[in-house]
């Protein structure tokens, strides 16, 4: 019978370092051909959009989609999981958290294979609700030496400084300028809502790993094209997605400072194909906006650990 899982069930069942050991692994599986990944489908609706995301795990044996979507006010976040053995519905997953989580996780991967082993100081532009679990998420993975914490809104950018240092014992500080935040740091995320650039590349320094998180559609940047010129070794989750949807590789292809020939995709980093950093000074991206197979394998472990546990709502159809 399939299960039904809210958001505050999923968040209790994977915690961060399950999710990053997860979609860890799923890129392993992937560079073995056991993944599928689709471009994000996307309708515009009168007053709004629609988005599916599609993936086959084959080695968590799911498959399925998360839909999401607005009209007038953002819809929920909600994943399918069919089984691949029966083709059956495993359970429907609300998704608001898994998101948070799958993204935090995936970046975690990012730094697991691209940031220098010695990389400890942190600078982060954006201090919303995902910026908090994309903090939480390299905690788990990096023993942090500082962070830098950096949004237009002074009050937020304190409270979230006051919020992470409480909750995970680091030192986070509240810069005034987003300058101030990636200068002089090992590692940069940048997680906001942002249309343009809110950094530049001449501010970057030999050896810092990048994760661009928040500029999920052709339309958003974060980072400006000097930024991703600046680049050596440049990784995305899945290239035919990535090359129609990330607005700041767009930007820079179009000027030539980026050649999507020698962008690599996580597979073969994870896979151990390729190296995700080529020398301790080299500037490195990963460019991140959510696959459809990542979203199914966070959401299938939380099913099989739901019925481990008798929890969830059963559904009866």
């Amino acid at each position: 019978m399939p299960l039904y899982l809210d958001n505050e069930t999923v968040q209790a069942l994977v915690s961060p370092a399950e999710a990053a050991d997860v979609i860890d692994q799923l890129f392993a599986d992937e560079a073995k051909g056991l993944v599928q990944n689709k471009p994000t489908t996307e309708l515009d609706i009168p007053g709004g959009f629609f988005r599916l995301k599609a993936g086959v795990t084959q080695g968590v044996g799911s498959y399925g989609f998360k839909a999401y979507g607005a009209v007038k006010r953002p819809s929920r976040y909600i994943v399918f999981v069919y089984s691949l053995e029966t083709g059956y519905l495993e359970g429907i997953v609300e998704a608001f958290k898994l998101t948070e989580i799958r993204t935090g996780a995936v970046s975690a991967v990012g730094v697991r294979h691209m940031a220098r082993p010695d990389a400890r100081s942190l600078g982060i532009i954006g201090s919303g609700r995902e910026a908090r679990q994309q903090l939480t998420a390299l905690a788990a993975e990096r023993k942090l030496s500082g962070v830098k914490v950096y949004s237009r809104s002074a009050e937020k950018r304190e409270g979230y400084a006051a919020e992470m240092t409480a909750k995970l014992g680091i030192p986070v500080t509240a810069v005034a300028t987003a300058e101030a935040a990636v200068r002089d740091v090992d590692m940069l995320v940048t997680i906001t809502g942002a249309n343009e650039p809110v950094m530049s590349g001449a501010w970057l320094s030999p050896g810092t790993f990048i994760c661009a998180v928040g500029a999920t559609t052709p339309n958003r940047r974060e980072l400006d094209e000097e930024a991703v010129g600046r680049c050596g070794t440049i990784v995305v989750e899945h290239l035919p997605q990535a090359s129609t949807e990330c607005g700041e590789l767009l930007a820079a292809a179009k000027v030539g400072l980026l050649d999507w020939g020698k962008v690599v995709e996580l597979k073969q980093v994870a896979g151990g194909l390729t190296p995700g950093r080529r020398s301790a000074d080299e500037i490195n991206l990963f460019d991140t906006i959510g696959t459809g197979a990542e979203d199914i394998a966070i959401a299938s472990v939380a099913l099989r650990k739901a019925r481990e546990q008798g929890l969830g709502k059963p559904l009866d159809f």
